[in-house]
Order: C-alpha cells, then structure tokens, then sequence
C-alpha cells in the first residue's frame, strides 16, 4: 500500500513550496505592474530599485527553497508559475 504522498516528507515539501511559491509569484508579478507604471513615468532610479528588490527577492525565496528540498523547490516554482497565471488573468480582466 502507497501512503498518501502529502503525508511524506517529500508531499510537505512541495506543499510548503507550493504555498510558497504562490505567494512569491503574486508580490513579484504584481510590483512588475507598479515597475512598469514608476518606468512610464519617468522615474527610473525608482524603476531600477524595485527591479532589483524583485529579483533578489525571487532569488532568496528560490535559494532557501532549494536547501530545503527538490521538492519544495519544484513546488515553489510550480507555485510561482501559477501566480503568474491567475496575475495575468486578472490585468486582462481588468482591461
């Protein structure tokens, strides 16, 4: 008999990365939209700031999601990938 894989170590870890995952995704794709707004208005140095807060965010989350496990790591990026969608669908909706 197989045990139910969210009772494993393996399952939390990529529920955790899931959950995660998420999270990350709808901050940093939700500050790409103010990026794209402070570079529209000419704020660069603003602009660049936040770019570079957004990515070294997304690196460190990625970072402690791959020491702590494949799976929390694959988790993490099926959960930003998610986020990514359901940002996506919102902006369109919105439009």
């Amino acid at each position: 008999m197989t045990p139910n894989f969210l009772l494993t170590t393996e399952g939390a870890q990529a529920a955790i990365g899931l959950f995660v995952g998420i999270l990350a995704g709808l901050v940093h794709f939700t500050t790409l939209r103010w990026n794209v707004r402070l570079l529209s208005t000419g704020s660069s140095a603003k602009a660049i700031a936040l770019q570079i807060a957004r990515l070294g965010a997304i690196a460190a989350i990625f970072f402690v999601l791959a020491r702590t496990g494949a799976w929390a790591l694959l988790g993490g990026a099926g959960g930003v990938l998610f986020a990514r969608h359901a940002v996506i669908r919102r902006v369109r909706s919105a439009s």
